[in-house]
Order: C-alpha cells, then structure tokens, then sequence
C-alpha cells in the first residue's frame, strides 16, 4: 500500500490510473485517507526525516531556515528611489521583484 501511494505521488497520477500490479485504486485510497486523517503520514514523515538527518551525523530538528525569491537586474531607466537591493547576488533589483521592499522602509 505504501508503495502505491509513493508511485502515485512519484507519478502525479489519478487515484483511478493506478497500475494493475497495485491493488485496487479505492483500496490504496482508503488506506492514505485512513492515515492522513490519523496524523500517520506526517508522524512517518517526521520520524524519516529524523532518521536521515541523525544518520547524516546532523541534528533532528533544523536550527535554520532560508527562505528565497527571485529577483530581477534593474534596467538603468528604473528609478533608484524605486530600487531593492539584493544582499546575496550583491546588485541593485528591478522594483517588481521587490515591490514589497524599498529603501525607505529599512531605514
């Protein structure tokens, strides 16, 4: 059952398109709804993960986290009052990529 689930979702396949070789879709179906709604799926998840990161030599649990976006080179016709900055890629950014940031707001 597991393994048609992780096909499925390797695939991105239908719950109906399942393989002869697995049982019945509905079967497979009712198994994952069954552990979903137990919490299973994320607790085995969690604990895999555990596992890998301890087997790693690494702690459990992350102690960081990075969040990216992407950004745009701004054309020398972009206003610098109307310019990011991106510290990472070390250039000045197009106003649409970061139109939540401006220079004001960090002062």
């Amino acid at each position: 059952m597991v393994d048609a689930v992780r096909y499925l979702v390797a695939g991105g396949i239908s719950w109906r398109s399942m393989p002869a070789g697995f049982p019945a879709w509905d079967r497979v179906y009712a198994f994952f709804r069954r552990w979903r709604d137990k919490g299973w799926t994320a607790e085995f998840h969690d604990r895999l993960r555990d596992r890998i990161r301890e087997a790693a030599g690494r702690d459990r649990e992350p102690t960081a986290g990075i969040i990216d976006a992407q950004s745009v080179k701004a054309a020398a016709s972009v206003p610098a009052a109307t310019r990011g900055f991106d510290g990472g890629k070390k250039r000045s950014t197009a106003a649409s990529a970061t139109s939540w940031w401006t220079p004001s707001a960090c002062s």
